[in-house]
């Protein structure tokens, strides 16, 4: 019981992970009705600019957490003037294309910067283990990591819920995600607000890398593999629906963790796979998604 228990935690903590990741899909998602598919990529970019001023620069790991943000945030803001806003006035399929060339764009730009090699991310927090009392006088060994991980990606995600609803950007987000050109004429800058949501989301995307930077190495192609889960925990959970990002994203790690515990971590990236498929055959608006209507 102990050893499920210690489990649940660390797929929690890794759900957690998916969950922020998939958050920044779907703010995207539900402003421009549109995927993005370089969302992963600044998650290893946040990681590698974590990274750096974490060992460079020697900084305390909050300033390593907000200088990993504002630093991938200006990237994102860099990139998005030259690439995306470009293609605003075109088809929706051209501004997808172009999130799709992004991922080779930042991944080159990290392997030029950072090299091909696997660098190793020190511990941002303490590694000794706390031991908890627990039924039949066992103890639960739970990592600070885990608990650190946890902490701050529910205290982000209850941000951003409440920076939707009580702000004016958040707002306004939502009047331009209902009608975006109802939205112009009532005042609102479309294009500020769409630079707005690219921002989120890589500030999500890189505190995710800082996060995960400790537990596993970094490398320029980290973000494929974690981009792929946490799209599939978006899709989970109801693409565009933040709660659903978040339901998503936990319920993931958990099947993950579970599948690693008691069947075996070679099926890990199976069972992602897996649960896709049978979101998409069950119930393709996910968990918290609503069924679209379409009158013929």
């Amino acid at each position: 019981m102990t050893i499920f228990v210690q489990a649940l935690i660390g797929g929690i903590s890794q759900g957690a992970i998916y969950a922020l990741i998939a958050l920044g899909y779907s703010v995207i998602y539900s402003t421009l009705k549109m995927g993005h598919f370089a969302q992963g990529d600044f998650y290893m970019l946040g990681a590698f600019i974590g990274l750096t001023l974490s060992t460079k620069l020697g900084l305390p790991a909050v300033l390593v957490f907000v200088g990993a943000s504002l630093l991938t945030s200006l990237v994102m803001l860099g990139l998005e003037r030259i690439a995306y806003r470009p293609m605003y006035n075109r088809p929706m399929n051209a501004l997808l294309i172009a999130t799709m060339g992004m991922q080779y764009v930042v991944q080159q730009i990290a392997k030029l910067i950072w090299g091909s090699d696997i660098k190793r991310f020190p511990p941002m927090f303490d590694n000794q283990a706390i031991h908890i009392p627990f039924i039949g006088g066992e103890t639960i060994a739970i990592t600070p990591q885990n608990l650190w991980v946890i902490g701050i990606c529910a205290a982000l995600m209850v941000c951003l819920m409440l920076f939707m609803k009580k702000t004016k950007t958040g707002i306004a987000m939502s009047a331009v995600s209902m009608n975006r050109k109802a939205a112009s004429l009532m005042g609102v800058k479309i294009t500020t607000i769409i630079t707005a949501t690219y921002v989120i989301a890589a500030c999500l995307a890189a505190v995710a890398g800082v996060l995960m930077g400790p537990v596993y190495s970094v490398s320029f192609s980290m973000g494929g593999s974690m981009g792929t889960k946490a799209m599939t925990a978006a899709v989970m959970g109801g693409f565009g629906s933040l709660p659903g990002a978040m339901l998503g994203g936990i319920l993931l790690g958990v099947a993950e963790t579970l599948c690693s515990l008691y069947v075996s971590t070679a099926y890990k990236d199976v069972v992602t796979f897996l649960i896709l498929l049978a979101v998409l055959f069950w119930r393709p608006q996910g968990i918290l998604g609503q069924a679209k209507i379409t009158k013929v």
